[in-house]
């Protein structure tokens, strides 16, 4: 069955552009058997956290494809709140949310969709399994972005371990080069300059949610304190 990339894909109304060669190409290409690609072999191999995203209530069972659902939204709540899996939170009024159509995704909200400004957040959700450990998404998500110096995203990344509705949270923060899958299951790819990457992963009594955006330097920085906002509005419900 063809392997669901939904987990990498670049955000709505990104450019493709052909793949870089050498090591700065795509580190998510080649899906294939490769042990220190937590997305390879999107079949049988158990080590790898993203396989059989479907949505059969089989959680993360192997060879299995992330399945369409009908679009939806996070249901609202007469105090504005939303509800997200075990939590009740306060996006920002600024953000746009957008019905997600893939069992993977959780919610998705659209910061910006100006040309050249574009951002968006993306809200993963893989079942009480999760999908792999902290470091192995720090490092996938460290990895499509390259420094002009050529050092490694990680070694100038921000990591902030810190807590979200008494659960325990990690917050990493880059800059730099942005290289990835334009589109799930895709050969092309996103290629662009002066990108940012504002990411979340917040454990909870059911498994984690992984809140990945995505988007231009500028559009970022200016919804900074928006994204951590809405974290620490986070509540059990």
């Amino acid at each position: 069955m063809q392997p669901s990339n939904d987990w990498q894909a670049a955000p709505s109304g990104s450019q493709t552009a052909p793949p870089p060669s050498g090591s700065a190409a795509n580190p998510h290409a080649g899906m294939g058997m490769d042990p220190s690609n937590p997305h390879a072999g999107m079949g049988m191999d158990p080590s790898n956290p993203h396989a059989g995203m479907g949505g059969s209530g089989m959680g993360m069972g192997a060879g299995m494809t992330a399945d369409k659902t009908p679009p939806k939204e996070l249901e609202k709540l007469p105090d504005g709140r939303v509800v997200l899996g075990p939590f009740t939170l306060q996006p920002p009024k600024e953000w746009t949310q957008k019905p997600v159509t893939s069992s993977m995704r959780a919610a998705q909200f659209v910061l910006s969709d100006k040309a050249g400004e574009e951002a968006d957040l993306v809200v993963y959700y893989f079942g009480e399994g999760g999908a792999g450990g902290i470091e192995a998404n720090l490092d996938r998500w460290l990895g499509q972005f390259q420094q002009p110096d050529g050092k490694p995203s990680k070694d100038v990344a921000k990591i902030e371990k810190t807590k979200f509705a008494g659960q325990d949270a990690t917050v990493v923060s880059v800059t730099g080069h942005y290289v990835a899958q334009a589109m799930p299951g895709a050969g092309d790819m996103v290629d662009k300059q002066d990108q940012s990457l504002l990411a979340a992963i917040v454990n909870s009594p059911s498994g984690p949610y992984y809140f990945k955006l995505v988007g231009a330097k500028k559009t970022v920085a200016a919804h900074t304190a928006r994204f951590r906002a809405m974290l620490s509005s986070m509540k059990l419900k």
